[in-house]
Protein backbone atom coordinates (compact mmCIF):
# COMPACT_ATOMS: atom_id res chain seq x y z
CA UNK A 1 0.00 0.00 0.00
CA UNK A 2 0.79 3.46 -1.16
CA UNK A 3 0.27 7.05 -0.20
CA UNK A 4 1.95 9.70 -2.18
CA UNK A 5 3.24 12.19 0.49
CA UNK A 6 6.04 15.90 -0.27
CA UNK A 7 8.64 16.68 2.81
CA UNK A 8 9.48 20.21 3.36
CA UNK A 9 12.29 19.22 5.61
CA UNK A 10 12.08 22.53 7.76
CA UNK A 11 10.31 21.61 10.61
CA UNK A 12 9.91 18.47 12.39
CA UNK A 13 7.84 17.17 14.53
CA UNK A 14 -4.69 12.03 27.05
CA UNK A 15 -5.80 10.65 30.13
CA UNK A 16 -6.94 7.43 30.15
CA UNK A 17 -10.43 8.43 30.84
CA UNK A 18 -13.00 7.34 28.95
CA UNK A 19 -13.96 9.11 25.65
CA UNK A 20 -16.39 11.99 25.42
CA UNK A 21 -19.80 11.03 23.10
CA UNK A 22 -18.92 11.65 19.31
CA UNK A 23 -18.78 15.19 18.06
CA UNK A 24 -21.62 15.19 15.87
CA UNK A 25 -20.87 15.96 12.28
CA UNK A 26 -22.10 18.61 9.99
CA UNK A 27 -23.62 16.55 6.84
CA UNK A 28 -24.09 19.22 3.92
CA UNK A 29 -26.44 17.36 1.36
CA UNK A 30 -24.70 17.46 -1.90
CA UNK A 31 -27.17 18.48 -4.27
CA UNK A 32 -26.76 16.71 -7.96
CA UNK A 33 -28.97 16.27 -11.09
CA UNK A 34 -31.18 12.81 -11.26
CA UNK A 35 -29.23 11.80 -14.11
CA UNK A 36 -25.81 11.99 -11.30
CA UNK A 37 -27.62 10.42 -9.01
CA UNK A 38 -28.69 7.56 -11.32
CA UNK A 39 -25.20 7.02 -12.83
CA UNK A 40 -23.29 7.22 -9.35
CA UNK A 41 -25.85 4.41 -7.62
CA UNK A 42 -25.97 2.52 -10.62
CA UNK A 43 -22.28 2.13 -10.49
CA UNK A 44 -21.11 -1.75 -8.88
CA UNK A 45 -20.67 -1.37 -5.43
CA UNK A 46 -21.65 2.07 -4.91
CA UNK A 47 -23.86 1.04 -1.84
CA UNK A 48 -20.68 -1.08 -0.43
CA UNK A 49 -18.63 1.14 2.55
CA UNK A 50 -15.22 0.11 2.18
CA UNK A 51 -14.87 -1.09 -1.61
CA UNK A 52 -13.87 1.81 -3.04
CA UNK A 53 -9.90 3.21 -3.86
CA UNK A 54 -8.71 5.98 -1.59
CA UNK A 55 -5.88 8.05 -2.65
CA UNK A 56 -3.91 9.61 -0.09
CA UNK A 57 -1.00 12.32 -0.06
CA UNK A 58 0.41 14.51 2.54
CA UNK A 59 2.10 17.75 2.76
CA UNK A 60 4.53 18.89 5.90
CA UNK A 61 6.24 17.64 9.35
CA UNK A 62 6.25 14.15 10.89
CA UNK A 63 3.16 15.17 12.73
CA UNK A 64 1.60 15.31 9.72
CA UNK A 65 2.80 12.01 8.27
CA UNK A 66 1.91 9.96 11.50
CA UNK A 67 -1.93 11.74 10.85
CA UNK A 68 -1.86 10.76 7.36
CA UNK A 69 -0.57 6.81 8.74
CA UNK A 70 -3.05 6.81 11.14
CA UNK A 71 -5.64 8.07 8.65
CA UNK A 72 -4.81 5.24 6.33
CA UNK A 73 -4.48 2.40 8.65
CA UNK A 74 -8.62 3.13 9.42
CA UNK A 75 -9.35 3.16 6.27
CA UNK A 76 -7.31 -0.21 5.35
CA UNK A 77 -8.99 -1.88 8.40
CA UNK A 78 -12.67 -1.18 7.50
CA UNK A 79 -11.79 -2.54 3.62
CA UNK A 80 -10.69 0.40 1.65
CA UNK A 81 -8.01 0.34 -0.97
CA UNK A 82 -5.20 2.98 -0.83
CA UNK A 83 -3.36 3.82 -4.15
CA UNK A 84 -0.86 6.35 -5.27
CA UNK A 85 -2.51 6.49 -8.61
CA UNK A 86 -4.54 10.02 -8.68
CA UNK A 87 -6.48 8.56 -11.76
CA UNK A 88 -7.41 5.07 -10.29
CA UNK A 89 -8.43 6.85 -6.89
CA UNK A 90 -12.67 6.87 -6.32
CA UNK A 91 -11.85 9.42 -3.60
CA UNK A 92 -9.34 11.96 -2.41
CA UNK A 93 -8.23 12.40 1.01
CA UNK A 94 -5.36 15.65 0.90
CA UNK A 95 -3.78 16.58 4.16
CA UNK A 96 -2.10 19.53 3.99
CA UNK A 97 1.06 22.12 6.63
CA UNK A 98 0.50 25.82 6.53
CA UNK A 99 3.83 26.34 7.21
CA UNK A 100 4.60 28.06 3.96
CA UNK A 101 3.08 29.79 1.25
CA UNK A 102 4.94 27.28 -1.27
CA UNK A 103 3.67 24.03 0.24
CA UNK A 104 0.08 25.59 1.05
CA UNK A 105 -0.33 26.66 -3.06
CA UNK A 106 0.75 22.88 -3.80
CA UNK A 107 -2.34 21.74 -1.93
CA UNK A 108 -4.87 24.21 -3.08
CA UNK A 109 -3.53 23.08 -7.13
CA UNK A 110 -4.12 19.41 -5.98
CA UNK A 111 -7.57 20.26 -4.09
CA UNK A 112 -8.61 22.15 -7.57
CA UNK A 113 -7.20 19.09 -9.40
CA UNK A 114 -9.00 16.51 -7.64
CA UNK A 115 -12.76 18.66 -7.34
CA UNK A 116 -12.22 18.65 -11.21
CA UNK A 117 -12.48 15.12 -11.65
CA UNK A 118 -16.32 15.32 -9.57
CA UNK A 119 -15.31 12.47 -7.54
CA UNK A 120 -15.45 13.66 -3.82
CA UNK A 121 -12.62 15.14 -1.98
CA UNK A 122 -11.50 15.37 1.16
CA UNK A 123 -9.24 17.64 2.83
CA UNK A 124 -7.00 17.41 6.34
CA UNK A 125 -4.71 18.83 8.03
CA UNK A 126 -3.13 22.23 9.32
CA UNK A 127 -4.72 24.41 6.43
CA UNK A 128 -8.09 24.27 6.45
CA UNK A 129 -8.70 23.85 10.13
CA UNK A 130 -6.78 27.51 10.78
CA UNK A 131 -8.72 28.38 7.35
CA UNK A 132 -11.82 27.92 7.96
CA UNK A 133 -13.60 30.30 5.45
CA UNK A 134 -11.40 29.71 2.78
CA UNK A 135 -13.74 29.44 -0.44
CA UNK A 136 -11.43 26.49 -2.09
CA UNK A 137 -13.33 24.24 0.74
CA UNK A 138 -16.47 24.73 -1.12
CA UNK A 139 -17.83 21.65 -2.40
CA UNK A 140 -15.19 19.28 -0.37
CA UNK A 141 -15.41 18.16 2.89
CA UNK A 142 -13.34 18.97 5.52
CA UNK A 143 -11.63 16.92 8.65
CA UNK A 144 -9.99 18.75 11.70
CA UNK A 145 -6.49 17.58 13.12
CA UNK A 146 -8.37 16.44 16.60
CA UNK A 147 -10.50 14.14 14.55
CA UNK A 148 -8.30 11.80 12.38
CA UNK A 149 -10.57 8.83 14.08
CA UNK A 150 -13.24 9.72 12.05
CA UNK A 151 -12.15 9.50 8.73
CA UNK A 152 -13.91 6.48 7.63
CA UNK A 153 -17.05 8.28 8.74
CA UNK A 154 -16.44 11.41 6.48
CA UNK A 155 -14.93 9.22 3.49
CA UNK A 156 -18.22 7.33 3.93
CA UNK A 157 -20.46 10.56 3.64
CA UNK A 158 -18.41 11.62 1.24
CA UNK A 159 -18.87 8.86 -1.09
CA UNK A 160 -22.72 9.05 -0.71
CA UNK A 161 -22.14 12.60 -2.32
CA UNK A 162 -22.91 14.46 1.09
CA UNK A 163 -19.93 16.87 2.25
CA UNK A 164 -18.86 17.06 6.01
CA UNK A 165 -17.25 19.55 8.14
CA UNK A 166 -15.73 18.54 10.85
CA UNK A 167 -13.54 21.08 12.31
CA UNK A 168 -14.83 21.39 16.30
CA UNK A 169 -11.99 21.22 19.18
CA UNK A 170 -11.94 18.69 21.62
CA UNK A 171 -9.92 18.55 24.73
CA UNK A 172 -9.48 14.59 24.32
CA UNK A 173 -6.93 13.58 21.60
CA UNK A 174 -7.24 10.42 19.35
CA UNK A 175 -5.52 7.57 20.72
CA UNK A 176 -2.06 6.11 19.93
CA UNK A 177 -3.56 2.45 19.84
CA UNK A 178 -5.64 3.66 16.17
CA UNK A 179 -4.66 1.04 13.43
CA UNK A 180 -1.97 2.78 11.59
CA UNK A 181 -0.31 2.07 8.50
CA UNK A 182 3.45 3.04 7.84
CA UNK A 183 4.56 5.15 5.12
CA UNK A 184 8.01 3.04 6.17
CA UNK A 185 7.18 -0.35 7.51
CA UNK A 186 10.37 -0.30 9.45
CA UNK A 187 9.72 3.46 10.67
CA UNK A 188 7.09 4.44 13.55
CA UNK A 189 5.96 7.88 14.22
CA UNK A 190 4.68 9.11 17.68
CA UNK A 191 3.30 11.75 18.44
CA UNK A 192 4.23 13.25 22.01
CA UNK A 193 2.10 16.14 22.19
CA UNK A 194 0.24 18.32 19.34
CA UNK A 195 -0.04 21.91 19.51
CA UNK A 196 2.91 24.51 21.27
CA UNK A 197 2.93 27.00 24.07
CA UNK A 198 4.44 29.74 21.64
CA UNK A 199 3.16 32.58 20.11
CA UNK A 200 5.18 33.50 16.98
CA UNK A 201 4.40 36.16 14.87
CA UNK A 202 4.90 34.44 11.53
CA UNK A 203 3.50 30.82 12.10
CA UNK A 204 0.27 29.73 11.12
CA UNK A 205 0.45 26.51 12.84
CA UNK A 206 -0.77 27.33 16.39
CA UNK A 207 -4.21 28.63 14.95
CA UNK A 208 -4.24 25.32 13.56
CA UNK A 209 -3.06 22.75 16.38
CA UNK A 210 -3.73 24.81 19.05
CA UNK A 211 -2.61 24.83 22.34
CA UNK A 212 -0.50 22.52 24.08
CA UNK A 213 -2.33 19.17 24.49
CA UNK A 214 0.28 16.44 25.66
CA UNK A 215 -0.15 12.35 25.47
CA UNK A 216 0.60 10.97 29.12
CA UNK A 217 3.81 8.96 29.35
CA UNK A 218 2.31 5.72 29.69
CA UNK A 219 0.56 5.64 26.78
CA UNK A 220 3.51 6.86 24.45
CA UNK A 221 5.73 3.84 26.41
CA UNK A 222 2.84 1.37 25.60
CA UNK A 223 3.05 2.61 21.86
CA UNK A 224 6.63 2.22 21.95
CA UNK A 225 6.05 -1.16 23.31
CA UNK A 226 3.48 -2.32 20.45
CA UNK A 227 5.47 -1.24 17.55
CA UNK A 228 9.26 -2.45 19.10
CA UNK A 229 6.60 -6.24 19.26
CA UNK A 230 6.18 -5.31 15.56
CA UNK A 231 9.27 -5.01 14.22
CA UNK A 232 10.49 -1.40 13.71
CA UNK A 233 13.88 -0.38 13.64
CA UNK A 234 13.46 3.59 14.19
CA UNK A 235 10.89 5.24 16.11
CA UNK A 236 10.55 8.97 15.53
CA UNK A 237 9.23 11.18 19.07
CA UNK A 238 7.31 14.11 16.96
CA UNK A 239 5.29 17.12 18.14
CA UNK A 240 5.32 20.99 17.15
CA UNK A 241 7.58 21.20 19.84
CA UNK A 242 9.03 18.45 21.63
CA UNK A 243 10.55 20.52 24.47
CA UNK A 244 6.96 22.13 25.67
CA UNK A 245 6.15 18.35 26.21
CA UNK A 246 4.05 17.28 29.53
CA UNK A 247 3.71 21.28 30.31
CA UNK A 248 0.16 20.57 30.55
CA UNK A 249 -0.03 17.18 32.67
CA UNK A 250 2.83 18.26 35.38
CA UNK A 251 5.65 16.41 33.88
CA UNK A 252 8.06 17.08 31.34
CA UNK A 253 10.50 16.18 28.91
CA UNK A 254 13.06 15.21 30.93
CA UNK A 255 11.09 12.34 32.66
CA UNK A 256 9.55 11.11 29.34
CA UNK A 257 12.47 10.32 27.06
CA UNK A 258 14.41 7.90 29.72
CA UNK A 259 11.43 6.33 30.05
CA UNK A 260 11.07 5.55 26.82
CA UNK A 261 14.82 4.78 26.16
CA UNK A 262 14.14 2.14 28.54
CA UNK A 263 11.40 0.40 26.20
CA UNK A 264 14.23 0.71 23.50
CA UNK A 265 16.17 -2.23 22.68
CA UNK A 266 19.54 -3.16 21.07
CA UNK A 267 18.95 -2.86 17.35
CA UNK A 268 16.28 -0.17 17.47
CA UNK A 269 17.19 3.00 17.15
CA UNK A 270 15.20 6.27 18.86
CA UNK A 271 14.89 9.78 17.21
CA UNK A 272 13.53 12.83 19.15
CA UNK A 273 12.07 15.43 17.15
CA UNK A 274 12.15 19.54 16.80
CA UNK A 275 12.80 21.06 20.28
CA UNK A 276 12.55 25.04 20.33
CA UNK A 277 15.56 26.66 22.96
CA UNK A 278 13.46 27.69 25.93
CA UNK A 279 12.35 24.18 27.18
CA UNK A 280 15.73 22.57 26.73
CA UNK A 281 17.73 24.79 29.34
CA UNK A 282 15.90 23.36 31.85
CA UNK A 283 16.36 20.09 30.94
CA UNK A 284 19.85 20.09 29.27
CA UNK A 285 21.52 17.10 31.60
CA UNK A 286 19.13 14.93 31.54
CA UNK A 287 17.97 15.18 27.62
CA UNK A 288 22.43 14.50 27.57
CA UNK A 289 22.15 11.31 29.15
CA UNK A 290 19.40 9.61 26.89
CA UNK A 291 20.97 11.27 23.78
CA UNK A 292 24.37 9.44 24.99
CA UNK A 293 22.36 5.99 25.06
CA UNK A 294 23.38 3.26 22.90
CA UNK A 295 19.96 3.16 20.87
CA UNK A 296 19.40 6.93 20.93
CA UNK A 297 19.93 8.73 17.93
CA UNK A 298 22.57 11.77 18.84
CA UNK A 299 21.19 13.76 16.78
CA UNK A 300 19.05 16.96 17.97
CA UNK A 301 17.22 19.58 15.42
CA UNK A 302 16.77 23.03 17.63
CA UNK A 303 15.64 26.00 14.94
CA UNK A 304 17.17 29.60 16.40
CA UNK A 305 15.84 31.21 12.83
CA UNK A 306 17.57 34.26 13.70
CA UNK A 307 21.15 35.72 15.67
CA UNK A 308 19.36 38.64 16.26
CA UNK A 309 17.84 39.43 19.38
CA UNK A 310 15.42 42.12 18.68
CA UNK A 311 14.50 39.98 15.64
CA UNK A 312 13.85 37.06 17.72
CA UNK A 313 11.93 39.63 20.49
CA UNK A 314 9.90 40.58 17.36
CA UNK A 315 9.21 36.88 16.58
CA UNK A 316 8.42 36.43 20.18
CA UNK A 317 10.55 33.41 20.14
CA UNK A 318 11.12 33.79 23.77
CA UNK A 319 14.69 33.11 24.41
CA UNK A 320 17.48 34.69 23.02
CA UNK A 321 21.07 34.08 20.82
CA UNK A 322 22.77 33.68 23.65
CA UNK A 323 20.86 31.01 25.15
CA UNK A 324 20.53 29.10 21.89
CA UNK A 325 24.40 28.65 21.77
CA UNK A 326 24.20 27.93 25.41
CA UNK A 327 22.00 24.58 24.32
CA UNK A 328 24.47 23.73 21.29
CA UNK A 329 27.91 24.55 23.60
CA UNK A 330 26.49 21.96 26.17
CA UNK A 331 25.09 19.40 24.45
CA UNK A 332 28.49 18.99 22.24
CA UNK A 333 30.48 19.20 25.67
CA UNK A 334 27.95 16.46 27.22
CA UNK A 335 27.32 14.50 24.31
CA UNK A 336 30.61 13.23 22.22
CA UNK A 337 29.77 13.70 18.10
CA UNK A 338 26.43 14.80 18.64
CA UNK A 339 25.11 16.44 15.46
CA UNK A 340 22.93 19.57 16.01
CA UNK A 341 20.32 21.19 13.08
CA UNK A 342 19.51 24.52 13.11
CA UNK A 343 16.61 27.12 11.17
CA UNK A 344 17.23 29.85 10.03
CA UNK A 345 14.59 32.55 8.19
CA UNK A 346 16.37 35.27 5.88
CA UNK A 347 14.61 38.78 5.34
CA UNK A 348 12.41 38.80 8.27
CA UNK A 349 10.38 41.51 8.62
CA UNK A 350 12.90 44.60 9.83
CA UNK A 351 15.65 43.07 9.51
CA UNK A 352 18.71 44.89 8.57
CA UNK A 353 22.34 44.08 7.02
CA UNK A 354 23.36 43.95 10.47
CA UNK A 355 21.32 41.81 11.87
CA UNK A 356 21.79 39.10 9.08
CA UNK A 357 25.23 39.64 10.02
CA UNK A 358 24.96 38.52 12.86
CA UNK A 359 23.47 35.21 11.67
CA UNK A 360 26.34 34.51 9.46
CA UNK A 361 28.46 34.81 12.35
CA UNK A 362 26.46 32.08 14.41
CA UNK A 363 26.42 29.82 11.76
CA UNK A 364 30.16 30.28 11.04
CA UNK A 365 30.87 29.78 14.78
CA UNK A 366 29.08 26.58 14.62
CA UNK A 367 28.93 24.90 11.34
CA UNK A 368 25.77 22.98 11.97
CA UNK A 369 25.64 20.14 9.69
CA UNK A 370 22.25 20.72 8.69
CA UNK A 371 21.34 23.72 7.99
CA UNK A 372 17.18 24.98 7.01
CA UNK A 373 17.32 27.92 5.21
CA UNK A 374 14.06 29.70 4.34
CA UNK A 375 13.12 33.24 3.01
CA UNK A 376 10.41 35.11 5.00
CA UNK A 377 7.33 34.49 3.71
CA UNK A 378 4.20 36.40 5.32
CA UNK A 379 1.56 33.96 6.33
CA UNK A 380 -2.19 35.65 6.08
CA UNK A 381 -3.43 36.61 8.98
CA UNK A 382 -0.22 36.57 11.72
CA UNK A 383 1.24 40.37 13.01
CA UNK A 384 4.59 39.56 10.85
CA UNK A 385 1.91 40.23 8.26
CA UNK A 386 1.49 43.57 8.63
CA UNK A 387 5.34 44.28 9.53
CA UNK A 388 7.42 46.22 7.14
CA UNK A 389 8.47 43.86 4.85
CA UNK A 390 12.29 43.96 3.65
CA UNK A 391 12.19 43.36 -0.20
CA UNK A 392 11.96 40.43 -2.12
CA UNK A 393 15.25 40.80 -4.05
CA UNK A 394 17.28 41.90 -0.47
CA UNK A 395 15.80 37.95 1.24
CA UNK A 396 16.40 36.58 -1.61
CA UNK A 397 20.35 37.65 -1.77
CA UNK A 398 20.48 37.08 2.21
CA UNK A 399 19.49 33.48 1.57
CA UNK A 400 21.85 32.83 -0.86
CA UNK A 401 24.98 34.49 0.79
CA UNK A 402 23.84 32.02 4.13
CA UNK A 403 23.71 28.88 1.37
CA UNK A 404 27.16 29.84 -0.02
CA UNK A 405 28.55 30.03 3.27
CA UNK A 406 26.70 27.02 4.40
CA UNK A 407 28.23 24.66 1.33
CA UNK A 408 31.44 26.15 2.20
CA UNK A 409 32.75 23.55 4.91
CA UNK A 410 31.84 20.10 4.91
CA UNK A 411 31.51 17.84 7.95
CA UNK A 412 31.93 14.56 7.64
CA UNK A 413 35.04 13.93 6.66
CA UNK A 414 36.58 13.02 9.42
CA UNK A 415 34.36 9.66 9.06
CA UNK A 416 36.73 8.50 6.13
CA UNK A 417 38.71 5.65 7.08
CA UNK A 418 36.71 4.91 10.29
CA UNK A 419 34.27 2.03 11.24
CA UNK A 420 30.37 2.80 12.25
CA UNK A 421 27.87 1.00 13.17
CA UNK A 422 24.78 1.63 10.57
CA UNK A 423 21.11 1.42 11.21
CA UNK A 424 19.77 1.01 7.68
CA UNK A 425 15.65 2.10 7.07
CA UNK A 426 14.96 3.91 3.82
CA UNK A 427 15.89 3.34 -0.14
CA UNK A 428 18.02 6.57 -1.43
CA UNK A 429 16.48 9.24 -3.70
CA UNK A 430 18.63 7.85 -6.39
CA UNK A 431 16.66 4.82 -6.15
CA UNK A 432 19.53 2.22 -5.72
CA UNK A 433 21.48 2.61 -2.68
CA UNK A 434 20.01 2.00 0.69
CA UNK A 435 20.40 4.29 3.51
CA UNK A 436 21.36 4.17 7.06
CA UNK A 437 22.21 6.17 9.59
CA UNK A 438 25.27 6.35 12.40
CA UNK A 439 24.54 6.92 15.65
CA UNK A 440 25.01 10.56 15.13
CA UNK A 441 22.28 10.90 12.14
CA UNK A 442 25.11 11.27 9.54
CA UNK A 443 23.46 9.52 6.38
CA UNK A 444 25.13 6.82 4.94
CA UNK A 445 24.56 4.94 1.55
CA UNK A 446 25.38 1.74 0.74
CA UNK A 447 25.37 -0.80 -2.04
CA UNK A 448 21.86 -2.85 -2.16
CA UNK A 449 23.51 -6.24 -3.05
CA UNK A 450 25.49 -6.11 0.39
CA UNK A 451 22.67 -4.87 2.91
CA UNK A 452 18.76 -5.12 3.57
CA UNK A 453 16.45 -2.75 4.82
CA UNK A 454 15.59 -3.61 8.82
CA UNK A 455 19.25 -4.24 9.55
CA UNK A 456 22.00 -2.92 11.09
CA UNK A 457 25.60 -3.25 10.40
CA UNK A 458 29.61 -2.67 10.93
CA UNK A 459 30.54 -0.26 7.32
CA UNK A 460 33.78 0.91 6.27
CA UNK A 461 33.24 4.75 5.16
CA UNK A 462 35.38 5.71 2.36
CA UNK A 463 33.63 8.81 1.06
CA UNK A 464 32.54 11.74 2.16
CA UNK A 465 30.16 14.88 0.76
CA UNK A 466 28.37 17.97 1.70
CA UNK A 467 25.03 15.63 2.33
CA UNK A 468 26.30 12.08 3.22
CA UNK A 469 29.15 9.79 3.36
CA UNK A 470 29.34 6.53 1.21
CA UNK A 471 30.82 2.65 2.79
CA UNK A 472 30.82 -0.44 2.11
CA UNK A 473 29.48 -3.47 4.12
CA UNK A 474 31.81 -4.83 6.49
CA UNK A 475 30.07 -7.30 9.02
CA UNK A 476 25.96 -7.55 8.58
CA UNK A 477 23.37 -8.38 11.32
CA UNK A 478 21.09 -11.74 11.05
CA UNK A 479 17.97 -10.49 8.63
CA UNK A 480 15.37 -8.93 10.51
CA UNK A 481 12.12 -10.23 10.73
CA UNK A 482 9.42 -9.06 8.68
CA UNK A 483 6.83 -7.11 10.67
CA UNK A 484 2.67 -6.73 9.17
CA UNK A 485 1.80 -3.52 7.03
CA UNK A 486 -1.08 -3.02 9.32
CA UNK A 487 -0.57 -2.10 13.15
CA UNK A 488 -3.74 -2.10 15.23
CA UNK A 489 -3.76 -2.51 18.78
CA UNK A 490 -5.96 -6.02 18.32
CA UNK A 491 -2.76 -7.79 16.73
CA UNK A 492 -0.36 -9.40 18.67
CA UNK A 493 2.89 -10.72 16.96
CA UNK A 494 4.89 -13.54 18.62
CA UNK A 495 8.09 -15.51 17.97
CA UNK A 496 9.29 -18.75 19.10
CA UNK A 497 12.48 -18.68 21.04
CA UNK A 498 15.16 -20.72 19.45
CA UNK A 499 15.67 -24.04 20.61
CA UNK A 500 18.58 -24.15 23.54
CA UNK A 501 21.17 -26.31 22.22
CA UNK A 502 23.07 -26.78 25.47
CA UNK A 503 21.29 -29.41 26.92
CA UNK A 504 21.94 -31.63 23.99
CA UNK A 505 25.74 -31.23 24.36
CA UNK A 506 25.64 -31.73 28.18
CA UNK A 507 24.19 -35.13 27.68
CA UNK A 508 26.79 -36.11 25.44
CA UNK A 509 29.85 -35.20 27.62
CA UNK A 510 27.79 -36.99 30.34
CA UNK A 511 27.53 -40.23 28.29
CA UNK A 512 31.00 -39.94 27.09
CA UNK A 513 32.55 -39.94 30.98
CA UNK A 514 30.27 -42.63 32.49
CA UNK A 515 31.32 -44.83 29.24
CA UNK A 516 35.07 -44.01 30.16
CA UNK A 517 34.49 -44.96 33.45
CA UNK A 518 32.67 -48.26 32.62
CA UNK A 519 35.50 -49.15 30.33
CA UNK A 520 38.23 -48.06 32.92
CA UNK A 521 36.31 -50.34 35.62
CA UNK A 522 36.01 -53.35 33.34
CA UNK A 523 40.07 -53.30 32.78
Amino acid sequence: LYFWSEMLGDIEEFASIPAPPPMPMEVIPKSQSKRQARKRKGAVGYDIPGTQTVYVKTYGCSHNFSDSEYMVGQLVEFGYGVTEDFDAADVFVLNSCTVKNPSEAHFITLVDAAKATNKPVVVAGCVPQGDQRNAAWEGVSVIGVQHIDKVVDVVEEALRGNQVQLLGRTKVQPGLDLPKVRRNRWIEIIPINTGCLNKCTYCKTKHARGHLQSWPVHEICDRVRQVVAEGVKEIRLTSEDTGAYGRDLDTHIGALLPAVAALIPDGVMLKVGMTNPPYMLQHLQSIAEVLNHPNVYAFLHIPVQSASNRILKLMKREYTCEEFEEVVTTLRRLVPNVHISTDIICGFPTETEEEFEETLQLCRRHQFPFLNISQFYPRPGTPAAHMKQVPSDVKKARSRRLTELFESYECFQPLVGTQQRVWVTEVATDGHHLVGHTKNYTQVLVPPEDASIGTDIVVDIYEANKWSVRANVRQSQPPARQPPMLSTHTHTHTRTAPRAKWPVAVCVVGVAILAGLFFRRRQ
